[in-house]
């Protein structure tokens, strides 16, 4: 809003703003109420990505509105996807749009996982490094991350991401 009271006056360049969500794909292993129930960073962000973005394409040669298209990244965690609208929002008005379309974007993502996968709204899984805490469950301790706890497996597959981890660890 900030931004936005600084630039309202100018002219011929509209205000363009989006929102971006971070989901978390986790696979629930037991029955509800099983004492043993527990769940997992389910490792198949790069099979979900690729479903959501052929879904989107699809929609999109079919004639689909563009509002109602949305954006697939991958992220730094193999359990994580990002999600925007492939269009920014527009002035102040576009803030009606935002609901909706993050809406859209929770039931395409639901729509990709499998019936055990879950994609709730967290800021960490607090189970990570924890133990079997992926799935599929892989040893730490790799070239990458040299963690004691977190295997080199939970870092997507683009090679950003592993030369990111290099650097925050070269930097030490």
């Amino acid at each position: 809003l900030m931004i936005f009271e600084r630039c309202n006056a100018i002219e011929g360049d509209p205000f363009r703003w989006g929102d971006e969500v971070e989901h978390q794909v986790f696979s629930l292993h037991g029955k509800p109420g099983d004492s043993d129930r527990s769940a997992k960073v389910s490792l198949r962000s790069p099979e979900i990505l690729a479903e959501l973005k052929k879904v989107e394409e699809q929609l999109l040669a079919g004639g689909t509105r563009v509002e109602e298209i949305c954006e697939w990244v991958p992220e730094y965690g193999r359990w994580m996807v990002e999600s925007t609208p492939k269009r920014p929002y527009a002035g102040l008005a576009g803030v009606l749009d935002v609901e909706p379309q993050l809406q859209l974007r929770r039931a395409r993502l639901r729509a990709a996982l499998r019936p055990e996968e879950v994609a709730p709204t967290l800021t960490h899984f607090p189970l990570l490094g924890v133990g079997d805490f992926s799935e599929p469950a892989f040893e730490p301790q790799g070239p990458v991350l040299q963690s004691m706890f977190v295997p080199d497996e939970v870092v997507f597959t683009h090679p950003r991401f592993p030369t990111l981890a290099r650097n925050i660890r070269a930097r030490r």
